[in-house]
């Protein structure tokens, strides 16, 4: 504790929050592993949710081969659409919880582990596994905005100062003569 509060570089002293393991631990425990928890079980009844909504449709898709007459109820076009979109969007799910994971893991489990080694962790490291953290909210805009059109277009019109190029064209009709541009995957009407 002594060499952390003394800074030989500038010879100054500097704050250090320190905590002992109780707090670590309830700490860690409440703000990342408990929320991980549910993040992960969470995610596993969407899983299986899906996997048991799609053995039906496989089954119905299989060819018969021990019936000779055609299929008889072939899966209709808005239970495949509303299939594809709960997919993606359970893959969407799993990108942002596996990023949120990834970025603030190292620096819970260092938050855990450092009293219990006598608080031994470099302080350099400590800051890099805390910006890693912090970087986890700078990603998410972009994440957002790269797995959802919706958000994209949200993104793309805060991002231009409201420009109505990338404004969805009314369902009344268009007054003003307009072309479409493709950004990312996503079509856009420019005006």
């Amino acid at each position: 504790i002594q060499q952390r509060q003394f800074n030989k570089a500038s010879n100054s002293t500097y704050c250090i929050f320190m905590v002992n393991k109780p707090y670590a631990i309830t700490c860690s425990v409440v703000a990342f592993y408990i929320p991980f928890l549910l993040m992960v079980l969470a995610y596993h009844r969407i899983y299986e949710t899906q996997q048991h909504l799609q053995e039906p449709r496989q089954h119905l898709q299989e060819p018969q081969q021990h019936l000779q007459e055609p299929r008889q109820h072939p899966p209709d076009q808005h239970s495949t659409h509303r299939m594809k979109t709960e997919t993606k969007a359970a893959k969407t799910l799993c990108i942002i919880m596996g990023c949120f994971c990834l970025c603030w893991a190292p620096f819970f489990v260092t938050n855990i582990v450092d009293p219990f080694i006598n608080y031994t962790v470099p302080s350099k490291l400590w800051t890099a596994f805390l910006w890693l953290g912090y970087i986890n909210s700078g990603l998410n805009p972009f994440l957002y905005a790269f797995l959802n059109k919706a958000f994209r277009r949200a993104f793309l019109i805060i991002l231009c100062c409201g420009d109505e190029r990338y404004r969805r064209p009314s369902i009344l009709g268009q007054t003003v003569p307009c072309s479409t541009t493709t950004i990312n995957g996503s079509t856009h009407v420019l005006r």
